[in-house]
């Protein structure tokens, strides 16, 4: 099959071409005791049945555990209707599931059905609620509510043997009402913007209706009466390094299971106790001990004060999870916080969605700021600032700021500036804590100056602002880049590209800072216009719109003193919050895309490069000619 037209994974931010992993390592909840508030969160129905991964490649269909076995044979339809899905490659993460005539699920169920075989009506269903692969892309670092967007696309159907799994935005306290009321397990409650993280952390949080986990069967006794195969089991949870008894479970069983776990723990039977705390007395007679080895899923009403169960009753035996990983499940006593202090500064609101596509927050843009802080400081510091805020959101009111007001934050420096009237109190940063608290201000776009405070009148870069018709193809602003480039290495400089944001580039030439600001423009706009001089119908060097229909605009007006260009690594108002990159210039000839480069796609690039794009940029040393002859 082929991805439907809607469906482009290359399209989604944070989208990676690579092969699809054999197995990945599944990403789990947290417990805790009450569901999370705020408007960055999700929330879901936590369903009752098995954890699995289904992976489709051409033609082909793996469901595997979370442990990576592989149960395909045990499903049923599932595969036949897992290749019917528009993807030639994809990676679904979902819960296998048996549903009960009132619509709840049933581990249970699912485990009679599993045990005698799937056949005729027993036939489960696939409840999907992530997507990590499609067609080519890896899309674990995606935002989540993009992937669930994508997966929607990819499963529209709610009634069939593969089902997406919708979810509920926003307060999430009256959809865990609803699922306590209807006698389900409980929700689960993510992250709306997180990628996909393998292993336990705070992203996804489990809310339980009531008490319920996994216990190591370390022993079992003989039925009495009419009673078949057992009369209980001994249970367990491993503690440092340990395995501690917690008591007895008796009810819950059919008289199949009975049966069958029986004559699965003698064959596991041993004559000592595996329990670093074994039962004594009256509770240890007729006990018969056997090696840790299976797992049972035990509801019960409470813990005791000395580590015992009460009311315990038997829901399914999991063949999903060793032994060795059981331990007790005891709930945080709030939903687990990330860091709302990044570098040092204190966020207010970090929950306040700043890009409403991708609902990018408060939060999220300062952990931007802090991974790629030693990447863009060099650009930053010790220069004047003009900055774009936009303190409620990109789609609410945004403003221009370069002088200082009150309630800047100190860690923001001040610097005096001459003006045409006095001076001007202006602003700089020297640090990680100075572009967090530029975040706590709300602001979205970081223009820097083209010199520095300490030779204010020097340029020490200069810029070429390429500047597209909206209409123009992105390979007629790469050409144009391109001979900047080379109209520039004719007159003996090194320059450098980076993206802006938008479709446009930037390409930077350093300079030692001797020249002033008027030379410094007079020369670029020599380069300019010379361009538009060889290729009037491509380039225009004037500001006037009407001019530019068709064209490129060579904005050279960037190096004029106090004008401003985006800073490297800074974000824009645009959707997504796309990134001003430094690029190499070979990676803009290799057809590198204007779009790709976003505070959830720059982080991970960053740390995969194995040498800064601008690489020796600060060690050029390269003075402006006398002469404006050769333009």
């Amino acid at each position: 099959m082929t991805t439907s037209v809607q469906l482009d994974p290359a399209s989604l931010p944070g989208a990676r071409k690579r092969p699809m992993p054999q197995h990945v390592e599944p990403e789990l909840a947290t417990l805790v005791s009450t569901v999370p508030e705020g408007q960055g969160w999700l929330h879901e129905v936590k369903y009752d049945g098995y954890r699995a991964f289904c992976r489709i490649k051409n033609g082909s269909v793996r469901f595997l555990t979370r442990r990576g076995k592989d149960w395909t044979d045990k499903f049923g339809r599932l595969p036949e209707a897992a290749v019917k899905l528009p993807a030639d490659s994809a990676l679904l993460d979902g819960e296998i599931v048996i549903l009960l005539p009132d619509g709840t699920t049933s581990f249970q169920a699912l485990q009679e059905v599993l045990g005698r075989g799937v056949k005729g009506k027993d036939q489960p269903i696939y409840h999907v609620f992530d997507l990590l692969y499609l067609d080519g892309y890896d899309l674990t670092q995606v935002p989540l509510i993009e992937r669930k967007k994508a997966l929607s696309s990819l499963i529209p159907d709610r009634s069939g043997l593969i089902r997406y799994s919708d979810h509920y935005e926003g307060e999430g306290r009256e959809l865990y009402d609803q699922a306590c009321r209807h006698g389900l397990e409980g929700i689960v409650s993510k992250r709306v913007n997180a990628p996909y993280k393998h292993g336990r952390g705070a992203d996804w949080l489990k809310i339980k209706c009531f008490n319920r986990q996994e216990f190591v069967i370390g022993g079992f006794t003989d039925p009495e009466g009419s009673r078949q195969g057992l009369g209980s089991v001994l249970v367990g949870v491993h503690e440092n390094g340990k395995l501690r008894y917690a008591g007895r479970v008796g009810t819950g069983f059919n008289t199949r299971t009975l049966l069958s776990l029986r004559s699965r723990l003698e064959r596991l039977e041993q004559s000592v106790s595996p329990f670093s705390n074994p039962p004594t007395g009256a509770e240890a007679k007729n006990v018969h001990w056997a090696k840790p080895e299976l797992v049972a899923e035990v509801n019960f009403t409470s813990w005791t004060r000395d580590g015992m169960l009460r009311h315990p009753s038997f829901q399914g035996q999991r063949e999903d999870k060793p032994a060795s990983e059981v331990r007790a499940e005891k709930p945080a006593a709030a939903p687990l916080q990330r860091p709302e202090s990044p570098a040092g500064v204190k966020l207010t609101h970090p929950d306040r969605i700043l890009y409403g596509q991708g609902g990018i927050t408060k939060l999220e843009l300062a952990k931007y700021y802090e991974a790629v802080a030693d990447w863009m400081l060099p650009h930053v510091t010790g220069r004047p600032l003009t900055l774009v805020r936009c303190p409620d959101g990109m789609d609410r009111q945004c403003f221009f700021q370069k002088h200082a007001s009150q309630g800047v934050p100190d860690v923001i420096r001040r610097v005096q500036i001459p003006e045409q009237k006095g001076s001007g109190t202006y602003l700089t940063i020297n640090s990680a804590s100075g572009l967090i608290a530029l975040v706590q201000m709300g602001v979205l776009e970081i223009h820097i100056w083209g010199s520095r405070i300490d030779r204010l009148e020097q340029p020490d870069r200069m810029i070429f602002d390429l500047d597209p018709d909206p209409d123009l193809p992105w390979k007629q602003v790469v050409e144009a880049a391109r001979r900047v480039r080379e109209q520039l290495e004719r007159a003996g400089f090194r320059s450098f590209v980076k993206t802006t944001g938008g479709k446009g580039l930037h390409v930077v030439v350093p300079l030692v800072p001797r020249a002033g600001w008027d030379q410094v423009k007079e020369f670029s706009q020599a380069v300019a216009q010379s361009l538009v001089r060889k290729f009037p119908d491509q380039y225009v060097a004037r500001m006037s719109k009407a001019r530019r229909k068709g064209k490129i605009y060579i904005d050279y007006l960037r190096n004029a003193r106090g004008a401003t260009a985006v800073s490297p690594y800074s974000t824009r108002v645009r959707p997504d919050a796309p990134v001003s990159t430094p690029i190499q210039w070979d990676e803009l000839i290799k057809g590198i895309r204007p779009d790709q480069f976003t505070i959830r796609s720059v982080p991970g690039r960053l740390a995969g490069l194995k040498r800064d794009p601008w690489e020796g940029m600060s060690k050029v040393r390269q003075t402006l000619p006398r002469s404006l002859e050769d333009f």
